[in-house]
């Protein structure tokens, strides 16, 4: 059984809506609903909790140091972030802090299920959203903006530099495509490659790389 425990300190019908939404799930139990970083701490050290979901409205700095209480002094507490920012500096601070996952308010109930289990078994969960933002800051990190002046491995071809600059930008594979006249499917096989070629099997793997070694700008 997973036990689930829900921060809000601002919303109340937030945590009755998570619970709800919780409730009678498969290998899941509600253990605690907190309106106070104070009340959740003196929980914890009764109540077994695997997962923690704290709801950030604007990465408050209680939040945050709570994130990072719980990484370093009690890390068989998985925590997920629920947040209504995109900017990359909340996802960023909260990610740095030790949260292992990342998701926004407009994600549906399987994906926050989805979310848990993942937690549960060891691995880190973040919407397509949450890492397309932090892949493409670290690509604006890694591109010097000038042929010869960017920070990517030489083994990049002039085509994958390209894909990169466009991915950095935000663009559709579609659009990739549109600008550089191939199909999808040839940016999505450009896309492959340069994974490939930085050592990375997942944008996860690259996001984890990025905020481990502060390459991206916020």
């Amino acid at each position: 059984m997973i036990s689930v425990a829900i921060i809000d300190t601002h919303n109340p019908l937030m945590l009755e809506s998570l619970a709800a939404l919780l409730s009678g799930k498969d290998e899941i139990a509600v253990t605690g609903q907190f309106n106070s970083v104070n009340d959740f701490l003196k929980a914890s050290r009764t109540v077994t909790i695997n997962v923690l979901i704290i709801n950030i409205y604007k990465a408050h700095i209680g939040e945050i140091e709570l994130i990072k209480k719980i990484s370093s002094g009690t890390p068989r507490i998985k925590v997920l972030v629920i947040s209504m920012e995109m900017q990359e500096s909340a996802i960023y601070e909260s990610i740095k802090a030790g949260a292992k996952g990342y998701l926004t308010r407009q994600d549906p109930g399987s994906e926050i299920l989805m979310a848990i289990y993942s937690l549960r078994g060891g691995y880190d969960y973040y919407n397509n959203s949450i890492s397309n933002i932090i892949l493409n800051s670290y690509i604006r990190s890694m591109d010097g903006g000038e042929p010869g002046k960017t920070g990517f491995p030489g083994n990049l071809s002039k085509r994958e530099i390209e894909i990169i600059r466009y991915w950095g930008d935000g663009l559709t594979n579609k659009e990739m495509a549109e600008k550089l006249f191939i199909s999808t499917r040839t940016v999505e096989s450009h896309k492959n490659h340069i994974m490939l070629k930085l050592n990375f099997k997942t944008s996860i793997d690259l996001l984890k790389f990025a905020i481990r070694n502060n390459l991206i700008n916020v």
